[in-house]
């Protein structure tokens, strides 16, 4: 029993995936205060920006630049084109569709910009200018 308690302890004090959760709610916490006043939440604003700087993009396109599954994509992107933001477009092949960003989107990111920068710095200021540089090398080893 002892044993057990002694390894429970360890997996809480070294466990990276429970310290990059608890991470991202911390994170998360801190844009979610900033974009609320403009009526969005941090997910929602990641997903306009994508699609803007992805116009056109297919939903499992888009799913893998953001690592999302696909169903909690389609999901995201059905309530943002219902609230008037994102729109699907037909593609090519018929088969498909793209996914585009309408002007309501765009003015949205615009009318969001400066939360997101207050939340940008507010977290900068407390990872501090190397902690974000490890956070960005970090994603870039995990997506080799």
């Amino acid at each position: 029993m002892a044993h057990d308690i002694e390894t429970i302890k360890e997996i809480e004090r070294h466990c990276v995936g429970f310290r990059v959760r608890m991470m991202n709610r911390m994170v998360t916490a801190i844009y979610d205060d900033a974009l609320s006043s403009a009526g969005l939440k941090p997910t929602q604003f990641t997903m306009l920006v994508a699609v803007a700087n992805r116009e056109g993009s297919r939903p499992a396109d888009l799913a893998k630049s953001l690592a999302m599954d696909e169903s909690t994509m389609s999901r995201n992107v059905d309530r943002m084109c219902n609230k008037g933001w994102l729109r699907l477009v037909p593609d090519q092949d018929r088969r498909s569709h793209l996914i585009a960003i309408t002007d309501s989107g765009r003015a949205l990111i615009r009318k969001s910009y400066p939360a997101w920068q207050e939340a940008q710095q507010e977290v900068t200021r407390r990872l501090g200018a190397d902690g974000v540089a490890a956070l960005r090398s970090v994603l870039r080893k995990l997506r080799a």
